[in-house]
Parts: C-alpha cells; sequence; structure tokens
C-alpha cells in the first residue's frame, strides 16, 4: 500500500490536474496532464519499490501507477474530475455535439423494468443482488419421460465439481432449482456441499421449454405458436420471480443459485439485459456452466459470466 504522505500527494496531483482541466475546457489538454498523473506515478513508484523488500511485486506497482496515471487521463480526458473527497463527478466540457454520438434513436434501458424504483422520499436501496443460473448436469436425453432423463455418469461429476465451485466461490444466499429431474438431481448433488440450513426452493415455472420463437429459426424449423405462447407466459413468470433489485432494507450483497435450463438461462439473459429475447438460441451453453447476472441498486443489469466452465476438467466439459 501506498504510504500516506504519498496517497495525499498524488490525491493533490489528481486534483491539481482536475483543476487545469476544468479551466482550461479542453479534453485535449486534460489528456495531456492525465499523462502527467501517469509518468509521475510511474516515478514514484520505482523509486518506493529501491526501498522495499525484495518480495515485493514490481509489477504490482507499476500497474497500480498505471491505473492512477490512465485513470486520470482517461477521466478528465472525457469531462471527469475528481472532487476534494476523491469521488468522481460529473463537469459540464464546452463541446462541439457534432463531435458525440446520437442517442435518441438508440434503445433506451428502462431502469424501472422491475417496477422497484424508489419514488421520492423513499430509501434507496444500496445492496447488489448477483443472480447465479446453473445449467443443469449432463443427462440420458435418449430418455422417454422426465422420470427418467436421469443424470449420466459424466453429469454426477461435473455436478460435483461444480457444487464445490458454488460452495468456495458465491456462498450462496438461497438455492433455487427447477422440478425437472435433470435439475432436481444436480440441486441436491450442490446441496451436498452447502449449509444445512441453506434457504432453497423449487420454481416450477422454470421447467425447460420455447421461451420465444427464436431468430434465425433452429434447424428444426419454426415452433408452434401454442407452444411458444404457454412456455413463454410460464418462464416469464418465473422471470419476475427471480429478478428484481435489492430492497432497500438489505444491507448486503447476496447471492441466488438457480439451478435451471439452457433454454431458460438464454431467454433470461437476453430478457434481463433488454436486448431482442429472439436472440437466445444464438447463445450456447455446457452442462453444469455458471452465467452470472449481476442487478445494481439502480436497477441497471449486467453480464457478469456466461456458460462459464472454467472450473471443469476438459474431459467433463458436455452440451448434449
Amino acid at each position: 500500500i501506498m504510504p500516506l504522505d504519498r496517497r495525499r500527494a498524488a490525491a493533490g496531483l489528481v486534483r491539481s490536474v482536475a483543476a487545469g482541466a476544468v479551466k482550461q475546457r479542453s479534453p485535449n489538454a486534460a489528456s495531456v496532464l492525465g499523462q502527467r498523473v501517469l509518468a509521475s506515478a510511474i516515478a514514484n513508484r520505482a523509486r518506493g519499490s529501491r526501498s522495499s523488500s525484495a518480495g515485493t511485486s514490481w509489477a504490482r506497482q507499476s500497474a497500480k501507477a498505471r491505473w492512477w496515471g490512465a485513470s486520470a487521463a482517461a477521466l478528465f480526458g472525457g469531462g471527469l474530475a475528481l472532487s476534494s473527497q476523491d469521488m468522481v463527478s460529473v463537469v459540464e466540457c464546452e463541446a462541439d455535439t457534432s463531435e458525440v454520438v446520437d442517442i435518441s434513436k438508440l434503445q433506451h434501458f428502462n431502469s424501472n423494468w422491475d417496477g422497484r424504483q424508489p419514488k421520492d422520499g423513499e430509501h434507496a436501496p444500496t445492496a447488489y443482488r448477483y443472480i447465479v443460473l446453473i445449467r443443469h448436469g449432463q443427462y440420458n436425453t435418449k430418455a422417454k419421460s422426465d422420470e427418467d432423463a436421469i443424470l449420466t455418469a459424466a453429469g454426477r461429476q461435473q455436478a460435483q465439481v461444480l457444487a464445490q465451485k458454488i460452495a468456495e466461490t458465491y456462498k450462496p444466499d438461497k438455492v433455487t432449482r427447477s422440478e425437472m429431474t435433470r435439475a432436481k438431481e444436480t440441486f441436491d448433488i450442490i446441496m451436498k456441499k452447502l449449509p444445512k440450513d441453506m434457504p432453497v426452493g423449487v420454481i416450477p415455472e422454470l421447467k425447460e421449454g420455447r421461451p420465444c420463437q427464436p431468430t434465425p429459426p433452429s434447424a428444426s424449423g419454426l415452433y408452434k405458436k401454442r407452444t411458444v405462447e404457454a412456455d413463454g407466459a410460464r418462464i416469464d413468470d418465473a422471470f419476475d420471480k427471480i429478478f428484481y433489485r435489492a430492497p432497500a432494507t438489505q444491507k448486503e450483497d447476496s447471492y441466488d443459485v438457480v439451478v435451471c435450463h439452457a433454454n431458460v438461462i438464454r431467454y433470461f439473459v437476453c430478457k434481463a439485459l433488454q436486448v431482442p429475447t429472439e436472440a437466445w438460441l444464438r447463445m450456447s451453453l455446457s452442462h453444469c456452466s455458471t452465467t452470472v447476472i449481476r442487478i445494481s441498486p439502480r436497477g441497471t443489469v449486467s453480464l457478469r459470466e456466461l456458460g462459464n466452465t472454467h472450473y471443469l476438467p476438459p474431459h467433463l466439459i458436455t452440451s448434449s
């Protein structure tokens, strides 16, 4: 960690650059000044590294130095500055409107998509919610009924590796599953690694289906209208039960694990990001992969992982 006196000096330099950028109202000048922060920070780090112990990583120090300088250049060049409290605040810059992107015709993100945006006078949420979507393990695709569509030996191994990953990385606050056999079996294996008092739930609407007609269509052709309408309404109900911003009473970030199916997860990703849901079939998910969606207190949504299988050994990565 940078010594207190150097941190204060660096903060003072950053504020100085900010003041110069605002006074000149010139993004180019601000960018140049930001580069001075970069050079100065790297030089300070270099000097500090000579007196540090042999175990200190110069790469880590220089990386932090580059972050200080590059951040300053980017922030000031884009019309941003640090306040006296070292918090980022927007500074209006004089710029020709022809030089910036016209967003009037771009898709608008509805920040009140969950109907939970605080009204005037209400306490605003502060916690983030992470939805960890899990595709079940590999299963018997030749089964004639759901009861017979059990996990294969590989599917059970996938779930065992996944269970350790969930227990160590996410430490979930709740685990929810689909009622289908392959999801239940995956869930049961996961739960062996989690606390006995872990809150759990079953959402019947999470059952696999055809949420909407994908474009381009699948190799099997167009879906039946009544199938899509029924499955789509059901899966939308499941979405509403899972996706929403944290309430104002929630003080800590939370992780909810949901064990379900590939079609459902891909549709959820599109719907949460407010991109055309008919694009869901353009993604592919492996068995026991993790897809993580973060919901911020302001209602913005970001995809943190999609079909992640890095924790599985190569021979256990399957999709069919």
